[in-house]
């Protein structure tokens, strides 16, 4: 991947002979477009290479979904061209994967999934439970300990069975209060969701968020 600068190229977008241009924050960049193959190319390709096709499918398959999520939760990861997303997406196809059958396929595994990582010290003794208008969050306030500061806030996640649907809340109530009430739009449904808790921690200078590695606590 380039970036265009001071060129007249710059206002170009789209495909132009084998390059691709595209605009992120206002600058320009291009890439190469990916070549075809030949049906006899596709029949030779390696189980491995499969694999890792399918894994690519199901990471965009799945995170599309959730785009305001990571874009919240891997803020520590842009820089330059590389935005939040593409950071979740690369952990996302590398870490959240479980081998299927007899090993030739691979199934993305929830459990394993994050909507936020970064240095910030995580949740303890947390859990998510359901009550009768949503789900309670709770955790052990573990203050002071490698920089985790009273104030630093919940971000709750709950993602539906489904797949396709999440409620969330990107700054809730502080570590300090250990607990936060996620409410549910049908609370009475017997739908079933995933809950992940994470905190996160403004810098009071440059304004700018760290965040811990959020926690899978279950379905709900």
């Amino acid at each position: 991947m380039g970036r265009v600068k001071g060129s007249i190229l710059e206002g170009i977008r789209g495909k132009v002979g084998d390059l691709v241009f595209y605009q992120l924050d206002g600058q320009t960049y291009v890439r190469r477009a990916p070549g075809k193959q030949s049906k006899a190319t596709k029949q030779r390709t390696s189980d491995a290479k499969k694999i890792s096709q399918s894994v690519n499918t199901q990471t965009h398959k799945f995170l599309r979904f959730f785009t305001h999520l990571v874009r919240f939760g891997f803020q520590e990861w842009q820089t330059g061209g590389r935005k939040a997303y593409h950071a979740a997406v690369s952990f996302t196809a590398k870490n959240s994967f479980s081998f299927i059958g007899s090993g030739r396929e691979k199934e993305l595994n929830i459990s394993l999934v994050k909507f936020s990582r970064g240095s910030l010290l995580g949740p303890a003794e947390s859990k998510a439970e359901r009550t009768p208008t949503g789900v309670l969050f709770t955790w052990k306030n573990n203050s002071w300990i490698a920089g985790s500061h009273p104030r630093d806030t919940s971000f709750l996640v709950l993602i539906h069975e489904n797949r396709q649907n999440s409620v969330w809340e990107f700054m809730g109530n502080s570590r300090e209060k250990e607990s936060h009430l996620l409410t549910l739009p049908f609370p009475k449904s017997s739908d079933r969701w995933h809950a992940f808790l994470a905190f996160s921690q403004e810098n009071g200078w440059t304004k700018k968020r760290t965040f811990s590695d959020s926690l899978y606590l279950g379905e709900v």
